[in-house]
């Protein structure tokens, strides 16, 4: 059994709070008694995101991804059409909040440089995984490197940080869910971008052969690894199982917030026997949270400072 690990950090209990409003000034978040709960009855559960760049909602039709579109519409799935991105429509600032919990506003991400981010006061959830129990294998595979190298690049078990195309992303991200190799994660995040790359080049449409080709062979990554998956459960695992996307687009480019083509995107999460919110409308902040209800993670701390909600009912 994993060792269970309880960071406390003592302080007068006077500044003890089990939560606190999403209005509190984050400086008063720091003093919150930073103790870390874990459900032991959901010590060896697991998780598995997929970042999908560049998502058009309208794309996802039976034609262009017939396997995600026809798990949307599943009893065990939690999905939207409508999931709302950051007001600052680039990747950095997106995969920033999915992967903090927090607005853009906080993490201080608006554009894809990583300037001035402030990671260090909103950590990934990645960051209080490993608090709770640092035997936890983590792993993070992505084609667009700026996730690993700016966003997770000291909390990672495994993160490579040379560039990868799509099939060797799916490649890697199989080695390990099928052979352990070079890890058995417990917690992987797997991103692709060459749908963002066609939409640049050609076209974010239904419309634009390019586009919607790259949205097939992905689907179909996304099905392999979703097999992978369920015969991994039906050996005895549990994984929850996500696809996010940064934003959508219009024309060539994703610049325009108001655009609901750009600023409506895509969330799927699903899980064999675990009830969601499903008149929740999603935003890139609620990952996170999600990711460590389910793992039985609770942080005071964290709770203080994410803008996300979960979107289990459990």
């Amino acid at each position: 059994m994993k060792k269970i690990l309880y960071p406390i950090l003592l302080i007068t209990p006077l500044l003890f709070y089990t939560s606190c409003d999403k209005n509190t000034n984050h400086d008063d978040c720091n003093l919150i008694y930073s103790s870390f709960e874990m459900d032991s009855t959901k010590l060896n559960r697991k998780v598995l995101v997929i970042g999908l760049d560049g998502v058009r909602s309208d794309a996802m039709q039976q034609n262009s991804s017939p396997f995600l579109h026809s798990l949307s519409v599943t009893d065990d799935v939690y999905f939207t059409a409508s999931h709302e991105v950051e007001l600052i429509t680039y990747s950095g600032p997106n995969w920033s909040s999915i992967l903090t919990g927090v607005h853009y506003d906080k993490h201080q991400v608006d554009d894809n440089s990583f300037g001035n981010p402030n990671y260090s006061e909103y950590s990934t959830f990645f960051e209080y995984i490993e608090a709770v129990d640092t035997s936890i294998n983590t792993a993070s595979i992505v084609n667009w490197t700026p996730i690993n190298t700016h966003i997770l690049s000291t909390v990672i078990d495994f993160s490579p940080q040379t560039s990868m195309t799509d099939i060797e992303v799916f490649e890697q991200a199989q080695s390990i869910l099928l052979n352990a190799d070079p890890l058995d994660a417990d917690i992987l995040f797997i991103h692709f971008d060459e749908l963002d790359a066609a939409g640049h080049s050609y076209g974010f449409s239904i419309d634009t052969p390019e586009y919607v080709e790259t949205l097939n062979i992905l689907d179909g990554y996304v099905e392999s690894i979703f097999n992978t998956l369920e015969a991994k459960r039906l050996s005895g695992e549990d994984w929850l199982f996500l696809v996010v996307s940064d934003h959508g687009g219009d024309g060539t480019s994703h610049g325009d917030a108001s655009n609901t083509y750009i600023n409506k995107t895509v969330f799927f999460a699903q899980h064999p026997s675990i009830d969601f919110k499903h008149q929740h409308y999603s935003n890139q902040t609620d990952l996170a949270p999600t990711i460590l209800d389910f793992l039985g993670i609770s942080s005071p701390i964290f709770n203080c400072k994410t803008d996300g909600i979960s979107i289990l009912k459990q």
